[in-house]
């Protein structure tokens, strides 16, 4: 029994977990961290971040006698140290009194206090990478519903920073607040989306319109996890886009071109006509059941499930979604 608790304590140590289940809504979970290299590392080796400001809303962590709203982590290029971090603030909230304490960290104790308490994975994996990234400071700003403490992603000045990286509470693409107060403010961004919302107006629609652009990481099969013993050890997956104002990975899909080397009329029957459905041009489109079966030959209109994005060059093809 003692092995079994020694064992249990390790798995809440060291899974990731921010917050305990129950305190946020089921859809903010913890993204683990080889999600966030596996993508962030395609713009950061490619000096996407040097010299910027970083902003991470949507985000709080508790820590052992306090839960923190906000962090700044400021960094110096021509340091070489670990993390060349050289200011660190952030604003608390006592568990005990409920008040709000603004917070210096010693500068010599600005290690040890990045590796022990940061618990978010997006700023763990921005510090430890902000070296060899080039990258200016690191600012986290969170909102804890259960509460109403903290500042909401709607509140946040984004002026005073140069890249968005987070990945959202889901229920914030429904209405498509979130996106939509990200692309008024004219900040770029590297945030995650459910693979469904492409045909989503609050998704598909900017991407349509290029405001935006599928990431590299597509349809990832996201294990979004908060394994303790109180929820069962319970992991939770969902197919995730990155969506982000940088068209690199777009870039690399154009160069590629559609071709799967199916031609119409040998497969015609195989094509079957949507007839309860007009297009622009009064024409009725042909219906593609896989988008690995699109026909090289055909330069009508084709209907095709939102997959077909992972592959379809935005420079050959015109595209929407129904529902626009």
């Amino acid at each position: 029994m003692e092995k079994q608790k020694k064992v249990i304590t390790k798995i809440k140590y060291d899974s990731g977990k921010a917050t305990p289940r129950g305190t946020k809504p089921d859809d903010e979970w913890c993204t683990q961290m080889h999600d966030i290299v596996k993508e962030l590392s395609q713009y950061g080796y490619d000096g996407k971040f040097r010299g910027k400001t970083i902003i991470c809303p949507c985000d709080w962590d508790i820590l052992e006698d306090e839960e923190v709203y906000s962090l700044c982590v400021e960094f110096d290029e021509d340091l070489h140290a670990h993390t060349n971090a050289v200011s660190v603030t952030y604003d608390s909230v006592n568990k005990i009194d409920g008040k709000m304490n603004f917070h210096r960290v010693d500068k010599v104790g600005i290690e040890e206090f990045l590796r022990k308490r940061t618990k978010c994975n997006f700023l763990k994996t921005l510090i430890q990478n902000a070296n060899d990234w080039g990258i200016k400071s690191v600012s986290v700003s969170g909102y804890n519903p259960a509460t109403g403490k903290g500042k909401k992603f709607q509140d946040i000045d984004y002026s005073q920073y140069d890249i968005c990286i987070t990945n959202p509470p889901f229920s914030g693409y429904r209405k498509g607040e979130f996106i939509q107060t990200l692309l008024k403010a004219k900040i770029n961004f590297i945030i995650l989306s459910p693979f469904l919302n492409r045909a989503n107006p609050c998704v598909g629609l900017p991407l349509y319109l290029k405001q935006c652009y599928l990431g590299y990481g597509r349809k990832m099969r996201m294990n979004f996890h908060s394994p303790t013993l109180a929820n069962n050890y319970n992991e939770k997956l969902v197919a995730c886009d990155w969506l982000t104002t940088f068209n690199d990975a777009q870039n690399e899909i154009d160069k590629k071109r559609l071709r799967t080397g199916i031609k119409f009329e040998e497969y015609r029957d195989d094509y079957p006509i949507m007839e309860n459905m007009t297009m622009k041009d009064e024409t009725n489109p042909i219906r593609v059941n896989n988008f690995l079966a699109v026909p090289d030959d055909y330069f009508g209109w084709m209907f095709c499930s939102i997959g077909i994005l992972d592959v379809l060059s935005n420079e050959e093809f015109e595209w929407y979604c129904g529902k626009f």
